[in-house]
């Protein structure tokens, strides 16, 4: 069983187009659900590296030992990815060199990388760390002009605008119009950004900020003051970046209970960031991958639930060859979505999911055949202590066949 379950998870063979590989830097309190977002599709794979103790139960040795773990060992190493993700990453844990190389990969051979919160804390100790290192310079955040001034707010009532500038590529825009990528927020805190000369805003938060900045191709209806960026790009020598003022997860706007297309503009990000060709049909893949995580999850139903019947000595074999095989036309849906082919990949993907689907009430009929003897030892168990204790109560209660009644005592008087 477990060679036909590793079969369903080789990797690709020649010939077919791996995922891009994405290194994921920073708070393990926001790591986990960033990188479960490109875990679901088929164009990433996540590498994570914990890179920060504020707020956590790690002291530095721990980070700096996950950072040796974890972190690519030399420059060549790190060329292996395409993107890197920093949220609330604490540069004083990496090397001078490791903070060189994060910069240079950006700089000289074009790694496309995202980092989170502006100045990655609203602790200042933390914002002047990030603002001193290397790495803040290849982010269009001028870290350096937001720390000299307040830039830390609390419970600030704030409206999401997403920038219809015609100049600005569809990174966002095609998700303008739809439910809850424009909501009013009223997020525990946040910090502000500014945009180094060049920088493109994509979105604004719209509150009571005492300024506003425009970058590079300002929304029609952008005003000042009140109007501060929210996400915004822009190309450092080889490689775009990214920078968005608030974290990702919690109360925030990053968050698919706030905003259901989260994880699509995120990717849409990593897309623009690597050159890739944004897609037309924003909702065809917003579906795709709700998809793709569909399947991987009923699958990991059924492998649990085969993992479990395994402890009765029911034979799991067939059902394990048929997910095996079922697996191997998933990997087809997920080269026809690497491959651009939208259209293929959903109808594949969909004949995929019918077949898990029906192959996971097969394991079902099988689980339930596997534990026949235990259902009926649990029923005769029941049935007879039922018939025990009605026996008891019949004989003690009603018929009263081993009740005798206590005779009433007399005194007797002494002669």
């Amino acid at each position: 069983m477990i060679l036909v379950l590793l079969l369903a998870f080789l990797p690709p063979s020649l010939g077919e187009i791996p995922p891009a590989k994405v290194l994921l830097l920073g708070s393990i309190g926001q790591i986990p659900l960033i990188g479960s977002w490109f875990e679901a599709d088929p164009l990433t794979y996540p590498t994570y590296v914990p890179a920060c103790t504020h707020l956590t139960n790690m002291d530095g040795e721990m980070i700096k030992r996950y950072i040796r773990l974890y972190f690519p060992r030399n420059y060549e190493r790190l060329l292996e990815y395409e993107y890197m993700v920093l949220p609330g990453v604490e540069t004083a844990h990496f090397t001078q060199k490791q903070q060189n190389m994060i910069h240079d990969s950006i700089l000289e051979e074009g790694l496309g990388a995202m980092q989170t919160r502006s100045v990655q804390s609203m602790a200042s100790f933390l914002a002047n760390e990030w603002a001193d290192s290397i790495i803040s310079e290849a982010f269009p955040n001028d870290a350096d002009a937001v720390v000299r001034q307040r830039f830390a707010w609390e419970h600030l009532r704030m409206r999401f605008v997403i920038n219809t500038n015609p100049d600005i590529p569809p990174i966002f825009k095609p998700y303008k119009n739809l439910e809850g990528v424009e909501p009013v927020l009223t997020p525990g805190t946040t910090c502000i950004a500014i945009p180094r000369e060049g920088a493109v805003v994509t979105s604004y938060t719209v509150g009571n900020y005492p300024a506003g900045y425009p970058g590079t191709y300002p929304d029609p209806g952008f005003s000042v003051p009140g109007w501060m960026p929210h996400t915004m790009f822009w190309t450092y020598g080889e490689g775009t970046t990214w920078t968005h003022h608030d974290m990702l997860g919690g109360d925030n706007y990053w968050q698919p209970a706030i905003n259901p297309y989260v994880p699509d503009m995120i990717l849409a990000e990593f897309i623009f960031a690597t050159g890739r060709e944004l897609p037309d049909d924003v909702m065809l893949l917003h579906r795709l991958r709700r998809k793709f995580l569909e399947f991987r999850s009923t699958r990991g139903f059924i492998y649990s639930l085969l993992d479990f019947i395994d402890r009765f000595g029911a034979s799991t074999d067939t059902v394990v060859s048929r997910v095996a095989e079922i697996s191997a036309n998933s990997m087809e849906a997920e080269q026809l979505y690497l491959q651009g082919r939208y259209d293929g990949s959903r109808e594949v993907m969909g004949t995929a999911i019918l077949e898990l689907e029906s192959t996971r009430e097969d394991a079902m009929r099988l689980k339930d055949q596997a534990l026949l003897w235990t259902y009926l030892v649990e029923w005769i168990a029941v049935s007879g202590t039922l018939l025990l204790v009605g026996f008891a109560t019949w004989t003690l209660m009603v018929r009263r066949r081993l009740y005798r009644e206590v005779a009433t005592t007399r005194l007797l008087q002494a002669d």
